[in-house]
């Protein structure tokens, strides 16, 4: 039988697939945003990533995606009560990657804080 770190490791990759998925989860965490707002305040993400991030996210539970008929139909996304609960584990893993920038930026290729591990001025989710 396996415990719950065993397990916990199992699980943990399929939800930090991607660069961006950080950075979404902490933009969500202040409001729900509609995928083009995401799009626009994200900047360098093409629709293709943009979509395949969302769909992951959604997957693994930690947003929800909503869509509702105005004039037009508007699909918006927010964080679940899971993907509120993540935030703090999130931003500890964050912190502990600011405090290890230099050595890991020695083996990997782009710098911590360009992968949007950012908890914000305080340094807290």
């Amino acid at each position: 039988m396996k415990d719950g770190l065993s397990r916990g490791s199992e699980t943990a990759p399929t939800i930090f697939i991607g660069k961006w998925t950080v950075e979404i989860i902490y933009m969500l965490k202040a409001r729900p945003y509609r995928h083009g707002e995401l799009r626009r305040r994200l900047g360098n993400i093409s629709q293709r990533m943009l979509t395949r991030t969302l769909r992951n996210l959604e997957s693994t539970g930690l947003i929800s995606r909503r869509v509702t008929r105005s004039r037009s139909i508007a699909v918006e996304y927010s964080l679940t009560s899971l993907g509120r609960n993540f935030i703090i584990p999130l931003s500890s893993i964050c912190r502990w990657a600011a405090r290890h920038n230099r050595e890991l930026s020695a083996v990997i290729p782009l710098r911590i804080d360009q992968q949007g591990c950012n908890p914000g001025p305080s340094g807290e989710a």
